[in-house]
């Protein structure tokens, strides 16, 4: 459930006005993300006009999807394992987004420091938030970052790391992020893992052929609790 959760709000987390301007990239981001001692989590973008879909494998056995149209602010969720999928407005997400967005106290800078990472040119950004330091290598022309997620509706899931937050709005896709602590010690990193960029079809975007539709009454009284 925590996992469902974190997929709920995956497309709002990180939502801002000028983030609902599609990129114009059209492929694939890979991304890895390891903490403490468990296993990677995997997160799969793939971008194309005003569509994104991110697939997330927790590591845990679970898969889930969430596909979001930023013209018709639309979001779907895909339940892989149920074989369901569940239509929501992304305007209750937004709401959540905008909440807790401001309770982050991160600041970011740019270095001005540049590197090369899997053929594309990235720019060193630091991120402060209280206790944490990041250091995210951000590349343009990849598409819209969108984050990882955050509490969900249930309040279950991971809280938004304050270099999401700092990247909100900021353009750019990061394609490492590795996060320390007050001591220096890291204590997560994001890593790309592959780049695809090339055309996607359209059924990528859309609800997977026999996948049964899934109502949830009072979706809206779930993102507003505390």
């Amino acid at each position: 459930m925590k996992s469902f959760s974190r997929l709920l709000v995956l497309g709002g987390v990180l939502l801002a006005p000028a983030l609902l301007v599609a990129d114009a990239f059209e492929g694939k981001v890979s991304l890895a993300l390891t903490s403490g001692k468990g296993r990677p989590q995997n997160f799969n973008y793939a971008m194309k006009g005003s569509s994104m879909r991110i697939d997330m494998d927790t590591g845990k056995g679970e898969s889930f999807a969430s596909i979001m149209d930023l013209e018709k602010r639309e979001m779907l969720v895909v339940m892989t394992a149920q074989k369901m999928y569940m239509m929501m407005p992304m305007e209750a997400m937004e709401a959540k987004a905008r909440d807790a967005a401001a309770e982050r106290t991160a600041t970011a800078e740019r270095t001005g420091k540049t590197d090369t990472l899997l053929g594309y040119k990235c720019e060193q950004w630091l991120m402060h938030d209280k206790d944490r330091v990041s250091e995210a290598w951000v590349a343009e022309g990849l598409g819209t970052f969108m984050g990882l997620g955050g509490g969900g509706p249930t309040g279950g899931g991971r809280k938004v790391s304050g270099w999401e937050a700092a990247l909100k709005g900021k353009g750019g896709f990061p394609l490492r992020v590795i996060e320390r602590d007050g001591s220096g010690k890291e204590v997560s990193r994001l890593e790309a893992t592959k780049i695809e960029p090339g055309p996607l079809p359209a059924s990528l975007f859309a609800p997977p052929a026999g996948f049964q539709k899934f109502e949830m009454p009072n979706l809206g009284g779930l993102f507003k609790q505390g």
